[in-house]
């Protein structure tokens, strides 16, 4: 009884062996006297409208209503007899027990000698009093001719309903059954797998819900993957670099200071390299689970924007790259702390790509409702086809010569995190003379 098949067929017979029962109760209980009261009915109805005093025809009577007719008159004297007039003797010795209580419902007579049942009908009218008698013999046989047709009716319901309930607990459990075995393939990791939507009922939707769940796990176990895979690749590197410098300055180079400091920086180097990326790491997980919170506040934009820049000076020096800012007084509303995260992830991105002895611009422009803040360097261009592409986690436009560029990887991709949750607009261009990255922010009137 595990099935829920089989559960269903139970459930189809029993409703179907609750209403056999329902039509045997109503067979018993109420037909007999329902077909009872509907011959006393027309018999009184006759009655209301008949008078011994009249001297009415009789013979209409019994064969309208096909009984049997004994009238009384006022002084009690027999006026009328219907020929076989059934229970005879009885009827007459009561004749004036029966007057005295006319309209006082059915009496049932039976004969000694069969089991031959007769319904008396007493009826007060004008003129006297009138004796019905009709026999219970087409009662009984309307109820025996039910009956066997009942004993038939029931018989073709239940096998009716067995091959009913069969083939509809097949066609209710078999889209359940294939949910199921669908869920279990995903639990053992086959997020492919698909099932057919056939109907758009509750287990349709079910059905329809399930699929976009595995398309979402696949999607999810992929980026599970894609993120061990880069992060595995990208942890190794400076890991390795650390451990043979690290090595090489214990065993090898520690008496050359010139040697040892070198290696050293390298190792500083790629320390802050490895922090870089775990940080990424963690600033792009929690922008994807929701976990980091958004205050969106007013602030200035260019005072803000200064302070940023004052931050690379060092780094675009290194390079001899220009940092202009123009940018006029104005306000915005955004996540001060995210809003700092986007601009370092642009700049540092615009200033590692950028020509050296070249310049990086930072310029806001004020449109109707938001403002427009673009960051552009002179650099070499981002292929059309690679565009848009450099959102994505772990991607990174190559550079001529070279199998990848350098950073983490998951820059843009947080600055699209960030973007996206405040629902901004955003995008980035790029052709011989430059690349420019741009986003907009709500400005404050």
């Amino acid at each position: 009884m595990k099935r829920i098949s089989a559960k269903l067929t139970l459930a189809f017979l029993g409703m179907a062996a609750l209403a056999v029962a329902l039509i045997w109760l109503i067979q018993a209980v109420f037909l007999n006297d329902s077909y009872l009261n509907r011959r006393v009915e027309s018999i009184d109805q006759a009655a209301d409208s008949f008078s011994i005093a009249a001297k009415p025809d009789y013979a209409a009577l019994e064969s309208a209503l096909n009984v049997s007719l004994l009238a009384v008159n006022d002084q009690g004297s027999v006026v009328y007899q219907s020929d076989g007039l059934p229970m005879r003797g009885q009827i007459v010795k009561r004749i004036p027990e029966l007057a005295a209580e006319a309209g006082g419902g059915v009496e049932y007579l039976q004969t000694e000698t069969d089991e031959a049942r007769y319904a008396l009908i007493s009826r007060t009218v004008e003129g006297g009093t009138l004796l019905i008698v009709f026999s219970l013999v087409d009662v009984s046989e309307a109820s025996r001719v039910l009956l066997q047709q009942l004993w038939i009716i029931t018989a073709v319901l239940l096998i009716a309903a067995l091959l009913l309930s069969v083939f509809l607990s097949r066609l209710f459990s078999r889209p359940i059954v294939a949910v199921t075995k669908a869920a279990k393939a995903m639990a053992a990791g086959n997020y492919s797998i698909k099932t057919p939507v056939t109907a758009r009922d509750e287990i349709g939707q079910l059905t329809q819900a399930l699929n976009e769940l595995g398309d979402e796990l696949g999607k999810a176990e992929e980026l599970r993957r894609e993120l061990i895979a880069n992060v595995s690749h990208e942890l190794r590197a400076p890991l390795t670099i650390i451990r043979g410098f690290a090595e090489t300055v214990r065993d090898v180079t520690w008496p050359n200071e010139q040697k040892r400091t070198e290696q050293l920086n390298a190792i500083s180097s790629e320390s802050a390299r490895l922090g870089a990326l775990v940080s990424d790491i963690l600033d792009y997980s929690k922008l994807q689970s929701g976990a980091e919170p958004m205050n969106p506040v007013v602030f200035s934009c260019a005072e803000t924007l200064g302070c940023i820049l004052g931050r690379f000076e060092i780094e675009a020096g290194k390079r001899d790259i220009a940092l202009e800012l123009d940018c006029r007084k104005g306000e915005i509303r955004f996540d001060r702390a995210q809003f700092t995260q986007v601009m370092n992830n642009l700049l540092d991105n615009a200033i590692r790509h950028a020509k050296p002895r070249s310049r990086v611009r930072i310029a806001c422009e004020p449109l109707e409702k938001n403002m427009r803040i673009s960051i552009e360097n002179a650099g070499e261009p981002i292929p059309p086809e690679e565009l848009p592409k450099i959102w994505d986690r772990y991607h990174r436009a190559p550079k001529t010569g070279e199998a990848g560029g350098l950073g983490t990887g998951l820059g843009l991709a947080i600055v699209k995190s960030i973007l996206e949750r405040h629902s901004v607009a955003y995008g980035a261009a790029s052709d011989e003379t430059g690349t420019v990255f741009w986003f907009e922010t709500m400005a404050n009137a």
